[in-house]
């Protein structure tokens, strides 16, 4: 007798522990889709709302190329640009994104014209100092 109560004790514990497993596993699941969830909505809200890490204020202001170009610019604080000694390359428009600015620029040559999109890594930025880099190349201005 005493033997069947060992089993029949042994098969009900068992026969809790199987529910009360997948009870757990199912609400580890739940969770890691809820987390994965938000992730995924706090990516999408990042990514529409890229905010700049540069203080835009530095960059308003009149800038003068260093190197044998001399491609001077003014940009305004509306976004606006300006080329201060360019006939062929205009500067239009500037944003910034991130660590990156784009400007817009009209390419004028020959009796043709041309928008052309420029992005540039910001690499140091001061009051009176700005470098940019695109691929391998550096450029750096004074502010005027």
């Amino acid at each position: 007798m005493k033997i069947k109560f060992e089993v029949m004790k042994n098969l009900a514990t068992k026969s809790k522990i199987i529910p009360i497993t997948l009870l757990m596993l199912g609400l580890l699941l739940l969770g890691a889709c809820k987390n994965d969830t938000k992730t995924t909505m706090d990516n999408e809200v990042n990514s529409k709302n890229e905010k700049s890490i540069v203080e835009n204020e530095l960059l308003v202001g009149s800038w003068i190329d260093a190197s044998d170009a001399a491609l001077h610019f003014t940009l305004f604080d509306n976004g606006t640009a300006r080329s201060d000694n360019m006939k062929t390359l205009l500067y239009k428009n500037w944003e910034v994104k991130g660590d990156q600015i784009t400007f817009i620029v009209e390419s004028i040559g020959n009796g043709t014209s041309s928008m052309d999109t420029l992005t540039y890594n910001i690499e140091t930025l001061t009051k009176n100092k700005l470098i940019l880099k695109k691929d391998n190349y550096l450029s750096e201005y004074t502010k005027k």
